[in-house]
């Protein structure tokens, strides 16, 4: 198979979907990899380490005829003109919040596996070190934009001695919830978790018996008192394939406190937050309404490539090799988890997550595999 690794040409991503590594499997395999020039330059991988692995450095135009095209996050409007028939696009694509894409793909006959959705025994696995990474930065990031001369509060969140930390509230209790809290707690924050799952309220509790740690149940109520005592609020809620709701209303944004920070997470699909109509990007990452400060950048890992990538090839390098020496439909049919991850096969969405979420036809699998 012919497979086409892509510059995505998103503002602040410097991810690529495969290392030298990856394409030296991918070769060996007997696939040919066509390497789009200076595509790993933001990861720390040079055209030559991609040469030296088997792999042919083309331009842009080259690169997107391949077969098997592989991102990192979801074709821009510049790029849908390369689409064609039958064409597999590979990458952490978030199509609940990118209904024109998902129309154009319709159009073409596109197939779109989604590598944020794909779940190995429940567990979204490929996704796992995302969450990690935006987790972990959001504290950081949250940190950064308390301080006054950002427009915010003017404290620092880990506190001194005699001057108590400040509070960190995080919305959902998954993966990225946990590193969010582990990051705050390491740094003597209070920490308020809200998570509806009553199993895994009984998990955090557990974990985190012997910090300053609450894990409330998640309704209207308990977040409509807690986001006022939040310094830095955290959103990580994740409906795999589906559009979160706008969980924080308007009227929770007003009742924080005057430049405390709201960093959201799930921005990706789509936000939870009323007050956020748009994302923003890492060279415009913040604005300001209710005095409250807002931080929506959907690829948050790509500010840290060098470690995303090496994490996010590691978890896609065995369903790449799968779909390239089986094909596609020998691949699904062998593995359940990859079955996971695919929205949209040869222009008809199989989501039912996905469909909904934008309004647009559903197809059962079975009906066209």
């Amino acid at each position: 198979m012919k497979i086409g690794v892509i510059k995505d040409p998103k503002q602040g991503e410097a991810r690529v979907g495969m290392t030298p590594e990856n394409v030296k499997i991918l070769v060996e395999a007997g696939n040919e990899v066509l390497v789009d020039d200076h595509a790993g330059a933001g990861s720390g991988f040079t055209n030559e380490q991609y040469v030296e692995a088997g792999g042919k450095i083309v331009d842009t135009d080259t690169a997107w005829t391949a077969d098997l095209i592989v991102k990192v996050k979801e074709p821009m409007e510049s790029e849908y003109h390369y689409f064609k028939k039958g064409q597999i696009i590979w990458g952490f694509l978030h199509l609940a919040a990118n209904k024109a894409c998902v129309e154009k793909m319709m159009e073409v006959g596109v197939t779109a596996l989604s590598g944020e959705n794909i779940s190995i025994n429940g567990v979204l696995e490929l996704l796992k070190p995302m969450s990690a990474i935006a987790g972990r930065r959001a504290v950081n990031l949250g940190q950064y934009y308390l301080e006054k001369q950002h427009g915010g509060e003017g404290i620092l969140l880990p506190g001194i001695e005699g001057v108590e930390a400040g509070t960190v509230v995080i919305l959902g209790g998954g993966n990225a919830a946990e590193n969010s809290a582990d990051m705050a707690v390491g740094i003597g924050c209070h920490v308020i978790i809200l998570e509806v799952n009553e199993n895994r309220i009984k998990q955090l509790q557990e974990r985190y018996k012997d910090h300053n740690v609450d894990v409330l149940v998640s309704n209207t109520e308990n977040l409509e008192e807690k986001i006022k005592e939040a310094d830095v609020f955290i959103s990580t809620v994740l409906i795999p394939g589906a559009k979160p709701p706008k969980l924080v209303k308007e009227y929770m944004v007003e009742s924080m406190k005057p430049g405390s920070v709201i960093v959201d997470i799930a921005i990706d699909q789509g936000g939870t937050v009323e007050t956020i109509d748009k994302p923003t990007n890492h060279a415009d990452p913040v604005f300001t309404k209710h005095g409250v400060i807002h931080y929506a950048v959907p690829n948050m890992p790509g500010a840290t490539p060098r470690t995303a990538t090496i994490a996010l090839a590691k978890g896609n390098i065995s369903f790449l090799k799968d779909v390239s020496v089986k094909g596609l439909e020998e691949a699904l049919e062998s593995d359940e988890s990859l079955v996971s991850g695919l929205s949209v096969y040869n222009g008809k969405v199989v989501s039912k997550a996905l469909a909904d979420s934008i309004d647009v036809p559903f197809t059962e699998i079975g009906d066209v595999l």
